[in-house]
């Protein structure tokens, strides 16, 4: 798959559910590939909560 702008993804937050979860408006993370991370740092913006063991995944391409 290949990013970029006006490139739209579609992915998961998924947040443990026995971890202390914090309220967030927004998340940043860095995407991984089977060869390392992908450049660039994506962002999540809405409400939702995260802990220490979010996992972001997995990537699917956008309409």
């Amino acid at each position: 798959m290949t990013f970029g702008p006006g490139h739209p993804v579609h992915f998961d937050i998924q947040v443990p559910n026995q971890a202390r979860q914090v309220s967030a408006d927004e998340a940043s993370f860095t995407l991984q590939a089977p060869d390392g991370q992908i450049p660039g740092t994506s962002f999540a913006q809405g409400k939702l909560k995260v802990a220490a063991g979010t996992l972001i995944g997995p990537v699917q391409q956008g309409a």
